[in-house]
């Protein structure tokens, strides 16, 4: 077996890669870990919303610093599934603040429109409970009379 890669005893996956820190983002390569870290491990985490036992691969850690370019100080708290949930959960955030932005003279009345978005920004909790909208919790909860 290579030094540079090390393998589960149960498959050919490995373990542990090289790592190239030129490859990394700009702002990555002015961290303190661009002149040590040579290589990736894979990392197991705990889904912080549903608690399910996941691995941060050394694969997916390559693709994550060196293609997409993400921090080197990021890390993984979502399995899967609640990323993917996360993502989707966003991004009809998004959709509901550019109409929000288009249309909030006919949208402030919108009782099943307001509920929708309140509901949305309920559910964001589960997965960023330090990055609430409170303004906007409050504006929705106003126009629809529940303060």
């Amino acid at each position: 077996m290579n030094d540079a890669m090390s393998k589960h005893a149960e498959g050919d996956r490995p373990t542990s890669i090289p790592a190239d820190p030129s490859q990394w983002s700009d702002q990555s390569k002015q961290s303190v870990a661009f002149h040590f870290r040579r290589d990736y491990s894979d990392k197991p985490y705990t889904c912080w919303r549903c608690g399910a036992a996941c691995v941060f691969t050394a694969q997916d850690q390559k693709y994550t610093y060196e293609v997409k370019k993400a921090s080197i100080d990021q890390s993984r708290k979502h399995c899967p599934a609640c990323w993917s949930e996360s993502h989707q959960l966003r991004a009809a955030m998004v959709h509901n603040e550019t109409r929000w932005a288009s249309e909030k003279s006919t949208l402030q009345t919108d009782r099943e429109f307001l509920s929708g978005w309140l509901d949305l920004l309920t559910r964001w909790k589960e997965f960023e409970p330090y990055r609430q909208d409170v303004a906007k919790i409050n504006m929705l909860r106003g126009l629809l009379g529940l303060k």
